[in-house]
């Protein structure tokens, strides 16, 4: 185990949570056959320690509203931290990999429109004294997204136990954002676990609208929690990136095929030649050869034309990890991308 005081109990209670973000101390409690008292306890330590958070990102009802840009950078050797710092402080941008290869870094940004992505590409990252090149992509379809990938540390009868109470997503439609719901967006991406009191005196809200609020955002996947944790406790330390060339008439069925493989963590398809992008988490970067052989075996439509390992994953959906991919820090989001709907 990476870190001593970590045990099964602590990582049964993080894949609980990837299940049921929100679940009471008492919910998770009767699952995980502990007392609620330990149960919070347990995770007071994990999220001090940096080690397991709940996070909260745009929820797939609104994917289509907003722009996924992923830019991969040629920086000069010594300003590689400077770059990637100055990046990671960006609201704007989600993720920022150190990989290997000639691209250094993959910085994920998000923003309204193409002619924003435009903006920010030449008036941010094209300026940065550590920047010698870049080329980036658009995301069009998003397949698989990070908040899906799991533990697999409890028993079908807990995971049944804890989906029991999930509350069903409801139909999307008709449903308007507003200042208040960007700022519970702003306070759930901080934490995602954050009680109702605290939304209530940080939102200015009544506790009754922020319950109802909340309920609301999720229901209509408006927004999306997710249980993150630090890489090296997952049982897959190491992370790769691949980049394929899919015909573009079998790309779905490809696409759709490849988000069954337990280490893919995200698959998206992009603009360009090199359309199909997969993010995944490994037992160990020698297992990288048998996974290549696993997904181009599963479709004779698919190429990988590129790959790349992660060093250090510097920033993920708000979060600044160390090289341990422990949480040391918090970006606040941009709410720009939260839009009217």
């Amino acid at each position: 185990m990476p870190h001593e005081s970590v045990d099964e109990k602590d990582l049964e209670l993080i894949n609980a949570l990837q299940l049921t973000p929100r679940a009471s101390w008492a919910q998770l409690g009767r699952a995980l056959a502990l007392d609620p008292v330990t149960v919070a306890r347990r995770w007071q330590r994990l999220t001090e320690a940096g080690l397991a958070w709940v996070t909260c990102v745009v929820g797939p009802s609104l994917h289509g509203e907003f722009c996924m840009a992923y830019v991969e950078i040629e920086c000069a050797p010594d300003r590689l931290d400077d770059t990637a710092t100055a990046l990671s402080a960006e609201p704007q941008v989600r993720y920022v990999h150190h990989l290997t290869g000639v691209y250094g870094l993959l910085a994920v940004a998000a923003l309204r429109t193409p002619a924003e992505v435009s903006g920010y590409l030449r008036g941010l990252v094209g300026r940065l004294p550590g920047v010698r090149a870049y080329r980036a992509e658009m995301r069009t379809v998003g397949y698989s997204e990070p908040s899906r990938w799991r533990l697999r540390s409890l028993e079908r009868s807990q995971q049944r136990a804890l989906e029991a109470g999930r509350t069903p997503s409801a139909t999307v439609g008709g449903v308007r954002v507003d200042a208040v719901d960007r700022e519970l967006y702003r306070l759930l991406h901080e934490d995602g676990r954050m009680s109702y009191a605290e939304l209530t005196e940080r939102a200015g809200i009544s506790e009754p609208t922020a319950r109802r609020r909340v309920k609301r955002l999720l229901a209509h996947r408006l927004l999306r929690l997710r249980c993150e944790m630090a890489q090296s406790l997952s049982g897959w330390p190491d992370t790769a990136v691949l980049w394929a060339n899919v015909a573009p008439q079998h790309l779905e069925a490809t696409a759709r095929s490849l988000t069954a493989l337990p280490d893919v963590r995200l698959c998206c398809a992009l603009t360009g030649q090199r359309n199909l992008l997969l993010m995944v988490w490994l037992r160990s970067l020698g297992d990288l050869p048998r996974l290549e052989a696993t997904i181009t075996e599963r479709s004779r439509h698919l190429t990988i034309v590129d790959r790349a390992a992660c060093l250090h994953t510097v920033k993920q959906m708000g979060r600044l990890l160390d090289s341990e991919g422990r949480s040391v820090g918090h970006v606040p989001p941009n709410v720009e991308v939260f839009p009217n709907t």
